[in-house]
């Protein structure tokens, strides 16, 4: 799988570097967690706050602890509405997303914080005895400057002066599809035990230009604990690609996670 996803990155991204850029291809294991808060209104309307934090390990391929070094905390509103039973529109107004990075041993963690707007479709229609789930989303993304933390961490700081909305905008277009069914399913009425499989490319412009640099494949398997509370917990792979200039360099980096995910309804 991998060397397929290397191939194909190479042929639509690379060709035209191909005799001056070298590639790198690097594994990191990491591990997701995401909790999401959903209130019902008794009409259309819902509100819902997700929070997500992730760890990640050296990506020297060699290094299991997913736990090592921060890579990601979120806190995200959203604003939901039930046009029709398969179709609902969101918005998330105001995101905060926490950042870090590793980019060698040899140097210190990097950290930087972005604000994110984000509107949202998600279509649900039955497939076989699931559901496939089809979620478009446009992410406008305004990012910090980047910082080295050599000095005290401060909170919704990076240390530097907060240009995030000056020269620092980017779009990002994602597209999703999830099939979820039933598993371990002996008896029709029961729903209790489900499995999932979803695929999502990600397309970025910006004034550099216009590429895919991400692709994410989630398998998991969830249960219902209650009427209104699930657990889940499955493997996600994350395919990026980036191109460094000063480098000369190709970088594919596969980021191999353990993903655990909570979710609570309650109101109507």
């Amino acid at each position: 799988m991998h060397r397929f996803l290397l191939v194909v990155w190479v042929f639509t991204a690379s060709t035209t570097y191909a005799q001056t850029y070298r590639d790198q291809v690097l594994n990191r294991t990491v591990f997701w967690s995401e909790v999401n808060l959903v209130y019902k209104t008794a009409g259309k309307w819902s509100f819902q706050l997700d929070h997500q934090y992730r760890r990640q390990a050296d990506d020297n391929g060699r290094d299991l602890n997913a736990f090592r070094y921060p890579l990601l905390q979120v806190f995200r509103p959203w604003i939901n509405y039930q046009l029709s039973p398969p179709v609902q529109v969101s918005l998330s107004p105001l995101g905060l997303w926490w950042n870090w990075g590793r980019v060698s041993p040899y140097q210190p963690l990097t950290f930087f914080q972005e604000i994110r707007i984000t509107p949202q479709l998600q279509i649900t229609k039955p497939l076989g005895n699931g559901q496939l789930i089809h979620r478009v989303r446009t992410e406008l993304r305004w990012a910090s400057r980047t910082d080295t933390l050599t000095r005290a961490y401060i909170f919704l700081s990076d240390g530097e002066s907060q240009q995030v909305l000056a020269d620092r905008f980017s779009l990002r277009l994602r597209t999703l599809a999830r099939w979820m069914k039933p598993a371990f399913k002996r008896d029709p009425t029961d729903n209790r035990w489900y499995s999932q499989l979803s695929i999502e490319p990600m397309l970025v412009v910006s004034a550099s230009g216009i590429r895919f640099d991400q692709q994410r494949t989630y398998l998991a398997l969830g249960r219902r604990i209650q009427k209104h509370l699930r657990l889940e917990v499955g493997y996600m792979n994350q395919f990026t690609f980036q191109r460094r200039e000063t480098d000369r360099l190709h970088l594919f980096r596969f980021n191999h996670g353990l993903h655990w995910y909570v979710y609570l309804e309650s109101g109507r």
